[in-house]
């Protein structure tokens, strides 16, 4: 969640930075590339609580935002090089957008539409209808398991016998 200054301390609204500085880039690279704060404090040697009021800053939160995007469209741009798809890489820009429009088609006045995508989000992320499958399957079993099977019968056939004569 980012904090607006409005529901801030005077003193920490003070100590938030006025810029982006190399160490808070370095802080933000850390934590983007999924470090935990008090590790990258660590690293970078800086104070966990002064990390708390940078990373909370609305500057930070913003550049941070463009740094993952920046980050997200490298990497899709790198993927699709790797294939050579250009209509993957327009509709893995895309996926985002359809996303939250299926999502939004849940509050839709509409009963029908609310449905349709209800169901269609249940679908994709993998809580769709299971479907019924009707096959028929032949096993052919090994010899060792023949022979494994046939013991038992002669065991119980021996258990048996041996009860009768008694």
């Amino acid at each position: 969640m980012v904090l607006e200054h409005g529901d801030k301390a005077e003193s920490t609204i003070n100590a938030e930075p006025n810029e982006i500085t190399p160490r808070h880039r370095a802080l933000m690279r850390k934590i983007v590339g999924g470090m935990k704060i008090g590790e990258a404090c660590e690293d970078i040697g800086m104070s966990i609580s002064r990390a708390s009021v940078v990373v909370n800053s609305p500057l930070f939160q913003e550049e941070m935002k463009r740094m993952e995007a920046d980050l997200k469209e490298k990497f899709v741009e790198a993927e699709a090089e790797k294939s050579g798809d250009a209509t993957r890489i327009l509709l893995t820009d895309a996926s985002e957008k359809a996303a939250k429009t299926l999502k939004g088609a849940l509050d839709n006045g509409n009963p029908q539409v609310a449905v349709s995508a209800a169901k269609d989000i249940l679908d994709r992320t993998g809580y769709g209808k299971e479907d019924k499958i009707k096959a028929n399957i032949m096993v052919e079993p090994s010899q060792s398991l023949i022979d494994v099977v046939d013991r038992i019968i002669a065991e119980k056939r021996g258990a048996k016998d041996g009860e009768e004569e008694v």
